[in-house]
């Protein structure tokens, strides 16, 4: 367990980036429920490891106030919040679609089967493993069951394009309410005086989803996913008194001696000076249940140059919201789905609109692209999924990866996504590795 840290003295003048490195049978109707007791057991003993809630490390960032003076033996002084903590207000809502850009694995399974009446059984569709994050139109086929194991490792980057290592704010070192109550030399000495304020800031994600799909009739899937998720957040912040006009020759106001993480014996040109500086730090991590999704898929019908299907998914909120490990309220997403097999070329598009609380956003989504059978037991993918949505605004992301079947029903896949744009809190890369087995 990671605690909070807060620095008081003898803190560094600059700040330092923050940084967190850290074809086989159906079995019997028996011989699937100690899978899913598995699964559902192992998710409910994960419980959070945590000092504080996630979401209330920034917001708390120097006591969540700044305090500032213009001399010790002054009886009075300026308190005001740290603005940019105000960056950082629709944290809940960006992570909102943060997370979609995680999709929950495909639950449609990498085969298809249909039944063949001269055979008496089900045969396998010669057909490509299908996409990583998108769902086809096809089912599993009646009968048939599908289980997975996925992770995904998320590092955010930048926040509506600025760097997270380098998030910067200026605001009034004084309020008009504390400036109006100096005598006038004073007023004109120090009216002008800033704060400027920097934040390193490290976030990411890892990820886990057990799912299982299971084939209720020829074109009706049911399929659930359980999460085990770690988020990990980590900050380092300064603050430091500044007269960029130099009108007050020399004289700056600075910190009071109950600011929290207030700087007496620092070191550079401005925190070397006493009280002129304050440093803040944090990093924790929680680690617990995510959320619980439920699914259904319709395959609805084939024409000559697409087939359709509609699906629901359903999340329950059984994540730690506060430490950003689920959503606050249920979300239902409907999906419309169309995909076509041309030989081994497989396009497919998925539009849906997931429908949350305000604290959680409701956004539109949407993935389109293909995957190719290049060989029978390798499948490339490529795929560009698209969310928007009021807080952040057109968010899309490009993804690219493989699929492979090495022997009988086991399939592996790897997945990479990259921002076409920046809008919202983004990701250098996002990684997705899986692996499943078709029963």
């Amino acid at each position: 367990m990671a605690r909070r840290a807060r620095i008081g003295s003898g803190a560094p003048g600059s700040i330092s980036s923050a940084r967190l490195r850290r074809a086989a049978r159906a079995p019997s109707r028996a011989g699937r429920w100690p899978i899913i007791l598995w699964v559902g057991g192992t998710l409910v003993l994960a419980a959070p490891v945590h000092a504080e809630p996630l979401d209330k490390l920034i917001p708390n960032l120097f006591g969540g106030s700044l305090n500032t003076t213009i001399s010790l033996s002054f009886s009075d002084s300026s308190t005001q919040q740290p603005i940019i903590i105000n960056r950082f207000n629709n944290l809940s809502s960006q992570l909102s679609v943060a997370r979609s850009q995680v999709p929950v694995p495909s639950s449609s399974g990498a085969f298809t089967f249909s039944w063949d009446s001269d055979l008496d059984t089900f045969v396998r569709s010669e057909e490509s493993l299908g996409s990583i994050f998108a769902e086809r139109a096809q089912t599993l086929g009646r009968g048939r069951f599908n289980v997975g194991f996925s992770y995904t490792h998320v590092t955010y980057n930048t926040l509506n394009g600025d760097s997270l290592n380098n998030i910067q704010a200026v605001q009034p070192a004084f309020t008009q309410q504390y400036i109006d109550s100096l005598p006038p030399p004073d007023q004109a000495i120090f009216r002008n005086d800033v704060i400027a304020t920097r934040l390193a800031l490290a976030f990411s994600f890892d990820l886990f989803y057990l799912t299982a799909a299971y084939g209720l009739t020829d074109t009706i899937d049911l399929s659930m996913a359980l999460s085990i998720n770690r988020a990990s957040l980590s900050g380092n912040a300064l603050a430091m008194t500044l007269d960029p006009t130099g009108a007050g020759g020399g004289e700056v106001g600075i910190f009071t001696a109950n600011q929290q993480g207030v700087i007496t014996d620092g070191s550079g040109p401005v925190c070397s000076l006493p009280f002129r500086c304050a440093q803040d730090s944090f990093d924790e991590t929680a680690v617990g249940t995510g959320d619980l999704y439920l699914r259904g898929k319709w395959h609805v019908g084939d024409t000559r140059y697409a087939d359709f299907a509609l699906a629901g998914v359903l999340t329950l909120p059984t994540g730690n919201a506060d430490n950003f490990l689920g959503f606050h309220d249920p979300t239902f997403t409907p999906w419309l789905i169309a995909s076509k097999a041309f030989g081994r070329f497989s396009p497919h598009v998925n539009v849906g609109y997931s429908i949350r609380s305000e604290t959680d956003v409701s956004q539109f989504q949407w993935i389109a692209g293909a995957d190719v059978l290049t060989t029978n037991w390798l499948t490339l993918v490529s795929d560009f999924l698209g969310y928007y949505d009021h807080v952040n605004n057109n968010v899309v992301q490009s993804s690219v990866g493989f699929k492979v079947n090495p022997i009988g029903g086991l399939v592996m896949s790897a997945g990479f996504q990259f921002p076409v744009n920046r809008d919202g809190l983004r990701a250098n890369v996002i990684y997705t590795g899986e692996i499943e087995y078709d029963f």
